[in-house]
């Protein structure tokens, strides 16, 4: 059996999701997600700590996270 955790979103970004992926091959956020995070980690273009505190930054600017 699987265990799972739960990771919470500003729901104006679930909705800007929602509409990105509107015409998209996605059944949910959580696919998309999911897809998103896998692509990332399985890419060989890693992100620097400098580019990943710049795009948290950017993300706090936005209203994303806290």
């Amino acid at each position: 059996m699987s265990e799972y955790t739960t990771i919470s979103l500003r729901k104006e970004f679930v909705a800007d999701v929602e509409e990105y992926i509107d015409d998209e091959p996605f059944g949910s956020v959580k696919e998309f997600v999911k897809h998103v995070v896998v692509q990332e980690m399985e890419s060989d273009d890693g992100v620097s700590e400098a580019e990943a505190k710049q795009i948290a930054q950017k993300l706090r600017d936005l209203g994303y996270m806290e």
